[in-house]
């Protein structure tokens, strides 16, 4: 309970009391155990959860083993354990374990105590480019959230809806969301969401083209000296930072902002914090330096997992190429990035890409479901995608076909290639061309 409290607060001094106590434990019945004989009990799986909120980008050669290792096995708490993942970035396994919880608790009798698993499973969604699922976790989480009074729920919901509406361009959502997580939460004491809402209000900023605010809100999330407001959101913002930075003509501020923050986490801070460092150095760095940094981390396959992150990076890198004139570089590597930005809905940063594309002499064509696609649906599966183009949920449609939320998903899943889109949020569109009014209803 106190590296959950530190993990909230964000303040060191209550990460240092957890880590202290930890130790303590430890040291009770003699040395910690050892990485080949940890993690083995409920008692273990707290420990990882400790270490990981007081320290997420630190000791990961030991504890990230430790955790795939204890994933292999039965788990006693798998809400705090899959918290945990995420907390470490081990993304897939987060939003794979937290899914599993999220079914145990969903028992008659238990409702109430999911809230916290859907909290971290809408990150863990929206991390990993499932941002429709992390948006459907939001809503389920909301519903939770108002039935027992659970006002961090209730935020982290809000914020989950606000990152998602910032990055898909959706801009007159974003303000009236982060308003409601300041009323339901005191961010003076959660300082965890006060770094989120100025990670995202930064990112709707940029989105908009509005670089001096964006540069304005996002560092806020680290003193002068390099203290981040948070010790573990903050970081995940510095690529953004950067961005914003440049375009603001505060680079050379920015970098050394930077560089004070980095100094105070782990040289090895895992793959996710390596790519936007990356990203931010490549950003920041003089021209005939840039390539360094913006092109290192895409060797790593691994910076995938963070579609997003990854195509920002990308689009970055081919910007860089574009403008040092190596064109037949920058066209696949602008075509991957658009590639995801278009999966993912993120309109604002399609739109740059398809710039970036048309610059280097590429036509760009929009891309448009297949005339009748939805005549090579079953009847069933037909249904259930007018009922999710009108926007209901999968529990919603379940219901009132008398399904289970999981069939209903599958048949999702199958119909989306049928129809020639990649999500949930292109169904409004194709059911808008091709369903008269009052169809399906």
């Amino acid at each position: 309970m106190a590296a959950t409290v530190a993990h909230q607060t964000g303040l060191p001094e209550v990460c240092a009391k957890a880590r202290a106590a930890l130790d303590l434990l430890d040291s009770r019945d003699g040395p910690p155990p050892t990485a080949e004989d940890w993690p083995a009990d409920r008692a273990d799986e707290y420990r990882i959860w400790i270490r990981a909120c007081t320290d997420p980008f630190g000791e990961r050669a030991d504890i990230v083993p430790c955790l795939r290792r204890t994933a292999g096995g039965s788990l006693s708490d798998p809400g705090t354990f899959g918290a945990a993942a995420w907390v470490l970035d081990e993304t897939e396994l987060a939003v794979r374990v937290l899914r599993e919880a999220l079914s145990r608790l969903r028992a008659p009798g238990v409702r109430g105590a999911s809230g916290g698993v859907l909290s971290a499973l809408e990150w863990a969604c929206v991390d990993s480019g499932r941002w429709d699922d992390a948006l459907a976790a939001a809503r389920e989480a909301g519903d939770i959230a108002a039935a027992y009074k659970m006002e961090t729920v209730a935020g982290s919901a809000d914020l989950t809806a606000a990152i998602v509406a910032a990055m898909r361009g959706e801009h007159d959502q974003v303000a009236p969301l982060l308003a409601r997580v300041r009323a339901a939460v005191d961010t003076s004491e959660y300082r965890g969401f006060a770094a989120r809402i100025w990670q995202t209000a930064g990112l709707a900023a940029l989105a908009q083209g509005n670089y001096v605010t964006a540069y304005a809100q996002l560092s806020r999330l680290f003193a002068a000296d390099g203290t981040p407001l948070h010790h573990h959101f903050s970081y995940l913002a510095v690529a953004d930072l950067a961005a914003a930075a440049l375009r603001a003509e505060r680079h050379l501020e920015a970098r050394t902002l930077l560089e004070r923050a980095l100094a105070r986490v782990d040289p090895a801070p895992g793959p996710r914090l390596a790519q936007l460092t990356a990203r931010a150095r490549g950003l920041l760095a003089e021209p005939d330096s840039a390539e360094a940094h913006l092109a290192a981390p895409l060797a790593d396959p691994t910076g995938d997992t963070w579609p997003f992150e990854r195509a920002q990076l990308q689009l970055d890198y081919g910007e860089w190429l574009r403008r040092q004139r190596r064109i037949n570089d920058a066209k696949p590597i602008l075509v991957t990035a658009l590639e995801t930005f278009r999966r993912l809905g993120a309109a604002p940063w399609t739109r740059r890409a398809e710039s970036e594309l048309r610059a280097c002499g590429v036509t760009v064509q929009a891309p448009q479901g297949a005339p009748g696609a939805l005549d090579g649906l079953t009847a069933q599966q037909r249904e259930i995608v007018i009922l999710a183009g009108h926007g209901l949920t999968n529990g919603e449609i379940a219901d009132r076909l008398f399904l289970s939320p999981r069939t209903v998903a599958s048949h999702l899943y199958r119909s989306y290639p049928k129809l020639g889109i990649a999500g949930r949020r292109q169904l409004r569109d194709i059911i808008d061309q091709q369903i008269t009014p009052g169809a399906g209803r």
